[in-house]
């Protein structure tokens, strides 16, 4: 009987829609599960934003998890030390020698797995590197400018339609497909996105063009009221990846993330500490972007028949616990492992549901709570939502292990 069941799971086709750093890593978890993939993107080309990338203990397992171990280490920074400065002044207030250590930070106690220590990327470095893993596999799986248009399903499978007219049948659908997830639509119908009182900025800043001894520690958090930013290396050490935050009442742009005058940055962090006056000058200008915060309130079911979410299309969330990557990650390797594990399909999604979305609401709940207190504006009722939260049970989760 257990030889039947996996004969009939390996004979599955999962669509992917949207080829991002969830959908892809959720191929690679389904192609070493045996799956057939069919990865749909919307680009013409496969690229990432010039940003970088925090990945923590939980995230550096899901990758342990697919054998990416290895290279990862090529294209990662490892911070020996860090701080939290104040941004007006820029003195450090707590010196951490071992950023990202939330055990020894919290009580003293070693790390049981420091291999998997957070590390910091450049977005486009992980990303390249999961599509190339996703070809090695299966050179044509990634199919490139294929904008979802809509899907009809029966209790034999989904039907993709892409607005080039193409379409594709499989087994079940995953929408991958990030925030604005157009999957997400199609399957609950127009949802209220909020503005979550954000907006940011980002841009790469080469430590060599700035003043010798500016960058003194590996990553630094700059707590300020209303305003914060977060730098830390990437590429070597040789890149620094810079975020400044600013709460707002409203954001008016269109565009999710679109270019930044400098000098709308300079205005609005013009009275902060010289380390930051020096990053925000040393920008190149076609590295700055802009961009607002909107996010939802967390879902009770990503899933209708056999057409389900992941990643931000189903949990979208602020930065602030630097966890948004990672939690797309964990759905990747997790909903390989319930599709392996499952009889049917709705079996299967109802274990990937029981398993992240419990979880993936309380770090969506903890990242607005620690971007309140980053910016000294506490509300008590998030406080009270944000409770349950504890930094040390969400970087020791293991997506490969995790009961299902």
């Amino acid at each position: 009987m257990l030889f039947a069941r996996e004969s009939v799971v390996k004979d599955l086709h999962v669509v992917l829609i949207g080829a991002g750093i969830g959908g892809l890593t959720a191929a690679i978890a389904l192609q070493r599960a045996g799956f057939k993939v069919s990865v749909h993107e919307q680009a013409n080309e496969l690229g990432e934003v010039g940003a970088g990338l925090t990945l923590a203990k939980n995230a550096n397992k899901a990758m342990r998890s697919l054998g990416l171990t290895d290279k990862l280490v090529n294209i990662g920074f490892r911070p020996e030390n860090g701080g939290r400065k104040d941004l007006m002044t820029g003195v450090i207030h707590d010196f951490m020698s071992v950023p990202g250590d939330v055990r020894k930070e919290k009580n003293g106690k070693p790390d049981p797995d420091p291999d998997a220590r957070f590390c910091m990327y450049h977005r486009a470095d992980i990303h390249g590197l999961l599509a190339d893993t996703v070809r090695a596999h299966d050179p044509d799986a990634i199919h490139l400018g294929h904008c979802f248009q809509s899907f009809t399903q029966d209790g034999n499978g989904v039907e993709v339609t892409f607005s080039n007219g193409d379409t594709v049948k499989g087994d079940l659908a995953i929408g991958c497909d990030g925030n604005r997830s157009v999957v997400r639509q199609a399957l609950f119908g127009d949802d209220k996105v909020d503005f979550l009182g954000y907006v940011a900025w980002r841009g790469l800043v080469p430590v060599d063009a700035m003043p010798e001894g500016t960058i003194d520690t590996d990553t630094s958090v700059f707590n300020g009221t209303h305003r914060s930013v977060v730098r830390y290396k990437i590429r070597g050490g040789k890149t620094v990846n810079f975020a400044a935050y600013a709460q707002k009442k409203d954001w008016a742009d269109e565009g999710w993330s679109v270019p930044a005058r400098k000098d709308e940055l300079v205005a609005e962090f013009s009275d902060t500490c010289e380390e930051v006056q020096q990053m925000i000058k040393h920008i190149p200008a076609e590295t700055c972007f802009r961009w607002g915060m909107f996010g939802r309130e967390p879902m009770k079911t990503w899933t209708v028949g056999r057409v389900s979410l992941l990643g931000d299309a189903a949990h979208p969330m602020l930065p602030f616990l630097g966890q948004g990557a990672g939690m797309s990650m964990e759905d990747g390797v997790v909903i390989a492992r319930c599709l392996e594990a499952s009889d049917t399909i709705e079996e299967a999604f109802l274990r990937y549901e029981k398993a992240r979305i419990e979880r993936t609401t309380l770090v969506t709940i903890g990242a607005r709570f620690n971007g309140l207190k980053l910016h000294g504006t506490i509300e008590k009722a998030l406080e009270e939502r944000a409770k349950e939260f504890d930094a040390i049970t969400i970087n020791d989760y293991n997506p490969a292990t995790v009961p299902i």
